[in-house]
């Protein structure tokens, strides 16, 4: 018999049990929903789309989302970066597809995002060579001020972001949002830790019953709509394709590249697993392809989200099978868009506590990659 021990499967490779997958799957669906279902109304809003459009663009959302989710948590081929991310659709991408839409058409909108998504997922390798200017310096920098940035979106969802509104910065938000980050807090310090990674959603669920029992969530719409709904490919038609639009979307392209590498090697610092420029070229390529994705199932741009990195950090918890949970059900979301309504019903206030925390744990990160810096 050998005397040699095995060794020990990595943290990123923990295969949990189904009872712990699902929920903390769902943990990271929570946090993520209210950004990723935001881009298609303010798309739709901003071309003026009826909603039946919006239903499509939902569906196309949460299902890319799934699928990207999952490629980069598995990997398939060179593609994914086998770490727990959590794929979305870009707000960035947002502003230059409401231009697009309104000032040519809706097929020139997405034959650029389509041709945009191949060009991302062809020079993925070669952006990649750039790594040598991101030292821990500049990492800790950029990720530190990614989680600054995300902020005033955490108020956003808690305030309101029209400061006109008679419900701006109502009592009965700012109470039901201060209760779900006391919550958050409050569990995650003292349950033992196998409960305590469940902390964000256990105390989302506390914030919706609490905010439902104060008449703060409005459950009419859940049962209205198609119970089933699966998208469509080519929903507008064929694409059509114009350079002036496509190299529009390639300049927020390179932006977003750079924010995203910032998250990958964050993530990968996390979980203990180095972000070699094969794994950031991997990860770049799930980008690419679901945006490609995104030209033939007419939805949006995607990209790592950023909050879902605060999660895998707060919770501890950096097995890549839960974001492939996550992925499965954003799948099924796509095709049931009854739970997709229930789930869009919760509360911004519930939202903005969870996620403000989150988005301040994203900052904490760069922190302290900054503070491991020896400047001697």
């Amino acid at each position: 018999m050998s005397d040699i021990a095995t060794p020990a499967v990595a943290p990123v490779n923990e295969r949990l049990p189904i009872t712990r997958l699902i929920p903390l799957g769902l943990q990271h669906v929570l946090v993520m929903y209210s950004s990723t279902i935001a881009v298609p109304f303010i798309v739709a809003a901003g071309l003026n789309l009826p909603k039946a459009d919006i239903v499509h663009l939902v569906a196309a959302d949460l299902l890319l989302c799934g699928i990207g989710t999952i490629l980069q948590s598995l990997r398939i081929w060179k593609v994914g970066a086998q770490m727990p991310l959590v794929v979305g659709a870009s707000f960035n991408l947002v502003a230059p597809m409401i231009v697009i839409g309104n000032g040519f058409s809706m097929q020139v909108l997405y034959g650029s995002i389509l041709t945009s998504g191949v060009l991302v997922f062809l020079i993925a390798p070669y952006f990649t060579k750039l790594l040598r200017f991101f030292p821990p310096l500049v990492i800790g920098v950029a990720i530190t001020l990614i989680g600054i940035n995300l902020i005033p979106a955490g108020l956003g969802l808690i305030f309101g972001r029209n400061p006109a509104s008679p419900d701006y910065a109502a009592p009965l938000n700012l109470l039901i949002a201060a209760i779900s980050m006391a919550l958050v807090v409050f569990f995650y310090r003292v349950l033992p830790e196998r409960w305590a990674q469940l902390s964000i959603l256990i105390s989302m669920l506390l914030g919706i019953l609490v905010a439902y029992l104060l008449g703060a969530m409005n459950v009419s719409g859940i049962a209205s709509g198609p119970v089933i709904a699966p998208p469509k490919a080519f929903y507008w038609g064929w694409p059509q394709f114009n350079a002036v639009a496509i190299l529009s979307l390639l300049v927020v392209w390179l932006v977003m590249m750079i924010e995203s590498v910032g998250q990958i090697v964050a993530v990968g610092k996390i979980v203990h697993k180095r972000a070699k420029p094969s794994t950031v070229a991997s990860a770049l390529r799930v980008d690419g392809l679901m945006t490609a994705l995104g030209g033939v199932f007419q939805s949006f741009g995607y990209i790592t989200f950023t909050q879902n990195v605060g999660v895998v950090s707060l919770t501890g918890v950096k097995s890549r099978f839960v974001t492939v949970t996550a992925g499965v059900i954003l799948v099924i979301l796509s095709v049931f868009p009854i739970l997709g309504r229930f789930v869009a019903a919760i509360p911004n206030a519930v939202l903005g506590g969870v996620t403000l925390i989150m988005f301040s744990t994203v900052a904490v990160i760069g922190i302290q990659i900054l503070a491991r810096i020896d400047f001697d």
